[in-house]
């Protein structure tokens, strides 16, 4: 590692730019990716065919060098035959050279663009596609389907270049050289080409089952990662490890079945390639007898028949890395062909700063459900995003018909059994989703209309769980705003009361933070995520159950933070303990989708409705 280090660096500009690579592409395909690298493609090219052409040569100067130089006796022409081959060697290293150097760079370029696009594309879905849509295989996406194309075009499509170069020149070699033993020795493609049609229509259909497989496995593989402390706590690793093992195997018999076709279609195509020579042997001393062939011509043969048969096993073994590839850009132009549910105005409104007026009117909502995956039975209408993969029954509604005003500057907190409809309500307002009927209005404007970038810069969002990214704690506060200064930073840690126990961190702003902030308290982490909505200074204030699962004195810290917070800007809030909801302007009831009911905590008591009954039973149990 030290000798790495101590290298030189290496500097390359990919002449990639996200602002080319970015935009959506629901016509993605292979032939439109290589097409923006034609040029370096076509250079690379030039020098296969040159290498091509540099291995050609051999058996022809060696041809000349018996025949026109041992068998004469003329030294001459035999040092002039290996000096012309010495050239053709030197020549075709250098060519070797720029060829593997011009190819690789081009396919780390075609990788770049690949990845930025594909990156691009997921930060475009909308939240359904991740709540729907398993981590492993996203990142099958990102991972192997993206390497899948490097390998092919650094490597395979090398390869496959140069071996059919390769083998229509030994083709036309071997007819030139000398028609009848030619033809004599092709018979054995009408064989050769049978066996790989039938090959090919065969190792398809495993290669794509293979694919779907391997992509199971991840998916199940990341799923399981994230639940590992779910998985020991409940002794169940045993049945974890069985189901890998399960899965793992499915995906092994299918490549065992492939292995079995290579295993019986590369040792036919050596049988040919023996058989081949059988004929140049037997025809060619046959033809010599009658002096219709010279020893250097039969030579010949024999080194063109070897690198005959090369180029052919060659492009079996191209077509495996090509079956991969194919299904890898088939997965990969479905990602592409997505379109997001939350898409943009044709010509969007960019406000310059909110009031904060809301107004939810008749708003009804389902979630989305997920296209079925291959194994299951086509249930319900078609996904109108993938229109070849029916999706599931339609799901119930989450929001029935909800209506709620919301006045500027109101902090106003939504209460509620469990499926009552308050982390949908959230969603809408960040616009995470669309209602499909009825309309989420701010000040005025339907959220459809307005630009959905300048509309999210307005409003700070915090979850139960926040997300802290590996980093420092200051780069996790500066999140929503990267070109904060250290002081505003500060100031923001400082008015949610975070600075006291960053402050006493031996890193302080700049301490690592492991991944999620495992490193740290859940009270710490929501202090954290509440600093970073303060430096946004959001027009709207959304937080998900912020102090649902913290004790009662980090929660008093943390509920203090939330009043400051929400003390100057429209504030919606989540709240399981009806202590949180007491302190808002006004509470909202809700339950089946609807708002049940509407008012301050005095109000909602002398209605003895909902609410006041569920404050006896909150109230029972804390005196209990």
């Amino acid at each position: 590692l030290a000798r790495v280090a101590a290298l030189r660096p290496v500097r390359d500009d990919a002449d990639v730019g996200a602002d080319v690579d970015a935009p959506a592409d629901p016509r993605f395909s292979l032939r439109s990716l290589v097409r923006e690298f034609r040029r370096p493609l076509l250079l690379g090219l030039a020098l296969v065919v040159l290498d091509a052409l540099a291995g050609l040569a051999g058996p022809v100067l060696t041809k000349i060098g018996i025949d026109d130089g041992v068998m004469t006796g003329s030294r001459g022409v035999l040092f002039a035959a290996s000096a012309v081959f010495l050239a053709v060697t030197l020549a075709d290293l250098s060519d070797q050279i720029a060829e593997t150097f011009v190819t690789g760079r081009t396919a780390e370029r075609v990788m770049l663009s690949l990845r930025v696009r594909v990156w691009a594309q997921l930060q475009r879905l909308s939240l359904d596609y991740y709540e729907r849509e398993m981590a492993g295989r996203i990142m099958t996406r990102m991972t192997t389907d993206v390497d899948q194309f490097e390998s092919l075009i650094e490597n395979g499509l090398l390869a496959a270049l140069v071996s059919l170069v390769t083998f229509v020149g030994v083709g036309a070699a071997l007819l030139l050289i000398n028609l009848v033993l030619g033809l004599l020795t092709l018979t054995v493609v009408v064989p050769l080409a049978a066996a790989t049609v039938i090959f090919r229509r065969r190792a398809a259909r495993l290669y794509d089952l293979s694919r779907e497989r391997i992509a199971v496995v991840n998916a199940d593989f990341q799923e399981s990662l994230s639940g590992v402390r779910e998985a020991q706590a409940f002794a169940h690793e045993p049945h974890t490890i069985a189901r890998f093992h399960r899965l793992g195997e499915s995906y092994l018999d299918s490549r065992v079945a492939a292995q079995r076709l290579v295993a019986i279609y590369f040792p036919f195509v050596q049988f040919l390639s023996a058989c081949a020579d059988v004929i140049v042997l037997g025809a060619g001393a046959a033809l010599i007898a009658r002096g219709e062939l010279t020893p250097g011509a039969l030579i010949a043969f024999l080194l063109y028949i070897t690198m005959f048969f090369s180029p052919i096993q060659q492009l079996s073994q191209v077509f495996d890395s090509w079956q991969q590839t194919r299904v890898s850009v088939g997965r990969i132009a479905e990602l592409m062909r997505l379109t997001t549910l939350t898409p943009e105005a044709p010509r969007p409104l960019a406000r310059p700063r909110l009031r904060g007026e809301v107004r939810i009117e008749g708003v009804r909502f389902a979630y989305p459900t997920a296209p079925r995956r291959p194994a299951a039975a086509p249930r319900g209408p078609l996904d109108p995003r993938l229109p070849h993969e029916p999706v599931p029954a339609v799901a119930p509604e989450a929001l029935r018909g909800m209506d709620l005003y919301i006045a500027p500057g109101e902090t106003v907190a939504l209460v509620g059994e469990t499926g009552a409809g308050k982390s949908t309500a959230l969603k809408l307002l960040a616009r995470f989703y669309d209602p499909q009927q009825g309309s989420v209005r701010v000040d005025g404007h339907d959220l459809r209309t307005l630009d959905l970038s300048a509309y999210r810069r307005q409003l700070g969002l915090v979850p139960q769980e926040p997300f802290l990214f590996s980093g420092s704690i200051r780069d996790n506060i500066a999140y929503g705003r990267p070109d904060a200064t250290d002081a505003a930073v500060e100031a923001a840690a400082r008015a949610v009361g975070a600075h006291e126990f960053i402050a006493t961190l031996p890193g302080g702003y700049h301490q690592p933070i492991s991944e999620r902030g495992a490193s740290l308290s859940a009270g710490q982490r929501q202090l954290i995520a509440l600093a970073r909505a303060e430096l946004v200074d959001p027009a709207l204030l959304l937080l998900d159950e912020a102090t649902a699962n913290l004790d009662l004195a980090t929660e008093a810290r943390v509920s203090a933070a939330m009043a400051h917070l929400s003390g100057r800007r429209t504030t919606v809030v989540i709240a399981h303990r009806l202590q949180t909801a007491r302190g808002a302007d006004r509470i909202v009831v809700m339950g089946s989708g609807r708002v049940l009911e509407t008012g301050s905590h005095a109000e909602l008591l002398a209605a003895a409705g909902p609410y006041a009954a569920m404050w006896r039973a909150f109230d029972l149990s804390v005196t209990a």
